[in-house]
């Protein structure tokens, strides 16, 4: 990819952190938008002639992420878990049952990892919200997973600028791969641990 025939100037403008942080907001409400690797990609070109800056697009990443979250967060107040988002389709309504008692076991720890599950982030801000946090409360929530995510996503793109003898074609497609590899190990161990450590916590409760 030759930066030099984006002849807009796009990549290189604040547009590019707008558009890219709306997709992020968007992403709040409507899961399957690819926010994640919209930031991995411009990660990789990031400090390229003509291209973005990493720390920018972490900051960007991040506002949009805690705007959705926010977003998301009101939906849910004045609509109810019940009549927006958490009961379309089974999928859903077990992903926010299953982030609920993840949240109320070990908060922390689901905080850290909750954008790394599938229908994770969606399904915490729910849970977030059924489980009584604060506006204060949930603005933390958010601002620490935006924080991890959004380092996450950008440095995993301008890790692969270090790549020896590789074009910069090749190294969106290995910043985009590598992410979503990455990012399923995550989930699926931060969902066993957490289920884990529910279940263990659930039987010596009730023994």
């Amino acid at each position: 990819m030759d930066l030099a025939s984006d002849t807009t100037g796009f990549l290189g403008s604040i547009w590019v952190y707008l558009f890219a942080g709306g997709f992020v907001v968007l992403s709040a409400l409507i899961p399957p938008i690819p926010s994640t690797t919209v930031f991995v990609a411009l990660g990789a070109i990031a400090g390229l002639e003509g291209g973005p800056r990493a720390i920018p697009l972490v900051l960007a990443m991040m506002a949009g992420g805690m705007l959705g979250d926010l977003l998301s967060y009101w939906a849910v107040k004045l609509f109810g878990h019940t009549k927006w988002g958490s009961t379309a389709g089974p999928r859903r309504s077990r992903a926010v049952a299953a982030a609920t008692k993840r949240l109320r076991r070990h908060p922390y720890m689901f905080t850290m990892t909750s954008r790394f599950i599938p229908l994770g982030r969606l399904s915490s801000n729910i849970a977030a919200t059924v489980a009584g946090y604060t506006l204060k409360a949930f603005i933390i929530f958010s601002l620490v997973a935006s924080a991890i995510w959004s380092v996450y996503a950008v440095g995993i793109g301008v890790l692969t600028q270090f790549w020896p003898g590789i074009s910069t074609e090749l190294a969106v497609v290995i910043a985009i791969v590598s992410s979503l590899i990455l990012g399923w190990l995550v989930g699926k161990v931060s969902a066993w641990f957490l289920d884990r450590k529910t279940a263990k916590a659930t039987r010596l409760a009730e023994g």
